[in-house]
C-alpha cells in the first residue's frame, strides 16, 4: 500500500489536475493522505502539529506546516484515492481466511443522514433541509453503506443529498455483491424489483417486510405458523422499475417467515433461502439479529469518530473526510481481525467470551497509522506487532440475549456515556 501511495501512475489518477503535485513541496501527495486518514477531530492545526510530531520523531508537537497551506493542498487531492486505496485492502483481505455464516458472506445495507458544515458551495450542492428557530440554514447529507456483518467492513460507503432515496443508493451498492453473498435488510428496502434484482445476480437474501403491506405475511401472522413458501407477483411500479433495469419480472418463490419476539410482536422475514432442511426455521432469528452490526458501525463513525465534525467546509473536504474515515476504519478492522486469535488465547479460561474493545482499538490507530504506512517495512512489521499485543489487551465481554426498552427522549446529558468518541 505504502509503494502504491507514492507510485506517479497512482498520483496521476488521483490529483484534481494535471500539473497538481508536481513539485516538491512540504505536503505532497501521500504526506496529505497521511494526514486526512488520521482520524481528524480536533482543530486543523493542532492535527497537523501533533501528526508531523510523529513523522518527524519529536517529543512535542511540531509546526511543520501551516493549516492554510495544508487547506491548499488538500484540493489537489482527488477522494478518488481513498475508495481506490480501501477497495486494494478489502481485496487483500478477502484472500485470506475470514468470517462466513453457512458459507455465505453476510451483507446488511442500511442508510443514515449526517449534518453538513454551512458554506455556499455545500449549499448549493446537497440544498437546504431545515431552519433552526435561528433561522440558520441546515444541510444534510444522505448516507449509505454494504457491510460485512461478521468482519466488521465497510464495502462500500455512498455520501449523498438528501434527497436521494434509500432504494436507489441499496441499487448503487448491488455492484459490490456477489454469488456467495446473503443480503440482509430491513423493511424499507423490501420492494419485488430488489428481490427480482439480487435473483438475476444470483444473490441470495433475507429481509424484514412490513407485514401490512404483504398479503402472505398478514395471512402468515393470523395463521399461528411459522413459515410457507410462495409466489410472489410484482406491483405496477415494480414491473416498471424491472423494465428500467432490464430484469426478468416473472413471479419469484420465496420463503416467508414468522417469529416472535420477547416482546410478542410478530415480524416476518422473506428470503430466498427456501431449502428447509439446509436453513431450518431456527437459524433465523438470530441471522436477521446480525443485521444490527451495521447500525453500531453508524454509532462507531458519527459517535466515536465524529465524522460529523468536518475538516472543512468544501465539497471536496467533506467526501475527503467521508471516505478517509471509512477507508481507516477498515483497515483497523482488518488490524482487530488478525489479534482475534491471541484475544481467544487470553480467554480460553474465562467464563464469559470477550471481544477486543474496537473503540480502544481506534483510539490507538490515531498516528499508528501514519507510521505505518511512512516508515519501512521492517519498522512498520515492528509497529504492527505492538498494535496486535494493545488490542489484545483491552477485551470486553460479550453480553449476550440483553434487550433494552428504546428511549425516543431526548438526553439531557451533554456527553452519554455509551457514545463518547475514540480520541
Amino acid at each position: 500500500m505504502k509503494k502504491k501511495l507514492t507510485s506517479p501512475e497512482f498520483i496521476e489518477r488521483h490529483r484534481v489536475r494535471p500539473t497538481d503535485f508536481t513539485r516538491e513541496r512540504s505536503l505532497p501527495f501521500h504526506k496529505v493522505f497521511l494526514v486526512l486518514i488520521n482520524f481528524l477531530t480536533k482543530s486543523l492545526q493542532a492535527d497537523l502539529d501533533n501528526i508531523f510530531k510523529v513523522l518527524l520523531n519529536k517529543e512535542i508537537p511540531v509546526n511543520e506546516v501551516t493549516k492554510s497551506a495544508f487547506c491548499l493542498a488538500r484540493k489537489k487531492l482527488g477522494h478518488e484515492a481513498f475508495l481506490e486505496l480501501d477497495k486494494d485492502q478489502i481485496e487483500t483481505f478477502y484472500q485470506t481466511g475470514h468470517n462466513r455464516w453457512n458459507g455465505f458472506r453476510l451483507i446488511g445495507v442500511d442508510g443514515s443522514t449526517a449534518r453538513l458544515p454551512v458554506s455556499k458551495e455545500i449549499q448549493t450542492e446537497y440544498g437546504v433541509h431545515d431552519t433552526s428557530e435561528t433561522g440558520t440554514p441546515l444541510t444534510y447529507a444522505r448516507l449509505s453503506q454494504a457491510y460485512d456483518l461478521l468482519n466488521n467492513l465497510t464495502l462500500d460507503a455512498i455520501l449523498s443529498t438528501y434527497d436521494d432515496n434509500e432504494h436507489n443508493l441499496a441499487l448503487r451498492h448491488t455492484a459490490v455483491f456477489k454469488p456467495d453473498d446473503l443480503v440482509i435488510c430491513d423493511r424499507n428496502y423490501a420492494p419485488f424489483w430488489m428481490f427480482a434484482l439480487l435473483n438475476s445476480k444470483n444473490v441470495d437474501f433475507c429481509f424484514r417486510l412490513k407485514v401490512g403491506s404483504w398479503k402472505t405475511a398478514s395471512s402468515l401472522t393470523d395463521s399461528g405458523e411459522q413459515q410457507t413458501i410462495a409466489e410472489i407477483y410484482p406491483s405496477k411500479q415494480s414491473s416498471k422499475k424491472c423494465l428500467e433495469l432490464g430484469i426478468s419480472k416473472a413471479p419469484l418463490k420465496l420463503r416467508f417467515i414468522c417469529i416472535t419476539l420477547i416482546t410478542g410482536e410478530k415480524e416476518v422475514l422473506i428470503t430466498s433461502l427456501t431449502d428447509l432442511e439446509k436453513y431450518p426455521y431456527s437459524l433465523f432469528s438470530r441471522l436477521y439479529q446480525l443485521r444490527w452490526q451495521v447500525e453500531e458501525s453508524y454509532k462507531t463513525i458519527k459517535s466515536r469518530l465524529e465524522m460529523e465534525n468536518f475538516s472543512g467546509k468544501s465539497c471536496l473536504s467533506i467526501k475527503q473526510d467521508f471516505h478517509a474515515k471509512i477507508f481507516s476504519c477498515n483497515l483497523t478492522a482488518i488490524l482487530v481481525g488478525g489479534a482475534e486469535e491471541l484475544a481467544e488465547k487470553k480467554c480460553e479460561n474465562r467464563k464469559k467470551p470477550y471481544k477486543i474493545n474496537f473503540t480502544q482499538a481506534l483510539n490507538r490507530m490515531k498516528n499508528s497509522i501514519v507510521l505505518l504506512l511512512y516508515r519501512e517495512k521492517e519498522t512498520a512489521g515492528i509497529y504492527l506487532d505492538e498494535l496486535v499485543l494493545l488490542f489484545s489487551a483491552n477485551l470486553e465481554p460479550i453480553r449476550k440475549e440483553r434487550n433494552f426498552q428504546r428511549n425516543f427522549r431526548k438526553s439531557k446529558r451533554i456527553y452519554p456515556m455509551p457514545y463518547k468518541n475514540s480520541f
